[in-house]
């Protein structure tokens, strides 16, 4: 897919899925061992490919949403993605656990904002968003 802003919704839809589905992974952990350990690892391990998605989707957001939504740390976001492909073994676990309790609910809620704002303008299609609202593949955000 060309990068163009018509092209957007999609990848911030996905990155929203991959928001509540950390959210859903730590709901009840209380620290950063606490959600290191559950579940034998799994949800801390899952929780690094979800955060690996949303730098992956960041990266094919077009220049003209990241130009106009300039006050989004797109670069820390994809920088981050890098750090823990590259970087796996060496990730901070109290890092992550922080990343998912002070940032992650303001990330939704900032691309909940632009998905809105640009569904008003016209710019993202809105069948395209509907289709979206009952696909099984996103049925964890909350299109309200």
């Amino acid at each position: 897919m060309l990068p163009s802003i018509k092209n957007d919704l999609m990848y911030l839809l996905n990155i929203l899925e991959c928001i509540e589905k950390i959210i859903l992974y730590s709901a009840d952990c209380t620290d950063s061992e606490d959600f290191y350990e559950k579940n034998e690892q799994m949800n801390f391990n899952a929780t690094l490919n979800l955060l690996t998605n949303i730098g992956e989707n960041t990266g094919k957001i077009s220049e003209e949403l990241k130009q106009i939504y300039s006050d989004v740390e797109w670069s820390l976001i994809k920088g981050f993605r890098n750090r823990v492909v590259h970087d796996y073994i060496n990730i901070d676990t109290f890092m992550v656990f922080d990343i998912i309790t002070n940032d992650i609910k303001m990330l939704r809620g900032t691309i909940m904002n632009i998905v809105g704002v640009e569904l008003d303008k016209g710019i993202f299609d809105i069948e395209e968003y509907e289709v979206a609202m009952k696909s099984f593949y996103y049925r964890h955000i909350k299109f309200d």
